[in-house]
């Protein structure tokens, strides 16, 4: 499955956490990480296309997954709310279905084969319209739980940006995203305004008026973005838009 689509498609619920309050878990974390600037450099010990053994040896994030999506896992940072484990073992399931229905349906369309020819009898169109159905219903249930897989997918997503932490995509590192309370070490955070990103990165490009981008030196694809809302600093994170997770 793909959550590709460039830096936009990470934004899709970021809106919902202009408003994200703070419990005494929260603050803590904010209090730990202070000291840390979130930069093209990464995040604490964390790199742009660091490698998922080197990213978890650093002691920086859970030792546990908090969620997958085809080939990209999601990982929270140390002292971050631990995921359901109920809805992990919820998760994988509706993979593994998603993956078996996904390869009936493929076999039922290998199986429709070729049309029946202007001479072909009543019996050869009933069958290919058997086939016919049965490669449609195949496909439907995959469209249904794809369905399911995106509204968890959006879940995951938006306790991700509530909460920062990483996502893999295979082996490597494809976006990281800052904590509560973190900043670039030019002192933008959530809440700055597009002129004060500006100043403080003057090397910041626009894509439109609500997302910027500073490129990451050295690291092909990999960006620092900005998304702004109502003028305000959203969402910003480390994130290499070539990597997918199919």
């Amino acid at each position: 499955m793909n959550i590709s689509g460039g830096f936009r498609t990470v934004f899709v619920v970021v809106a919902a956490f202009a408003a994200v309050s703070c419990s005494s878990g929260t603050q803590q974390q904010q209090a730990s990480t202070q000291e840390k600037y979130f930069d093209v450099t990464g995040f604490g010990k964390l790199k742009p296309g660091m490698s998922r053994q080197d990213a978890l040896a650093t002691g920086e994030l859970a030792a546990t997954g908090a969620g997958k999506t085809g080939t990209c896992e999601d990982y929270r940072y140390q002292g971050a709310p631990a995921p359901d484990p109920k809805e992990l073992a919820a998760d994988e399931e509706l993979e593994q279905k998603i993956a078996a229905a996904q390869k009936e349906a493929d076999a039922a369309k290998a199986a429709i084969g070729p049309e029946p020819g202007p001479n072909a009898g009543a019996a050869e169109y009933a069958a290919s319209a058997e086939r016919l159905a049965a490669s449609a219903e195949a496909s439907n249930k995959v469209v249904q739980l794809t369905v399911q897989s995106t509204d968890r997918i959006v879940k995951r997503a938006e306790a991700r940006e509530a909460n920062g932490g990483v996502m893999f995509a295979g082996d490597k590192i494809r976006m990281i995203l800052p904590p509560p309370g973190a900043t670039t070490s030019k002192n933008i955070g959530k809440g700055a305004t597009v002129d004060q990103l500006k100043a403080a990165h003057p090397n910041v490009v626009g894509k439109d008026d609500k997302t910027f981008e500073v490129p990451v030196p050295d690291q092909p694809g990999f960006v620092l973005g900005f998304s702004f809302v109502g003028g305000k600093l959203d969402t910003f994170m480390l994130f290499n838009g070539d990597t997918t997770c199919g």
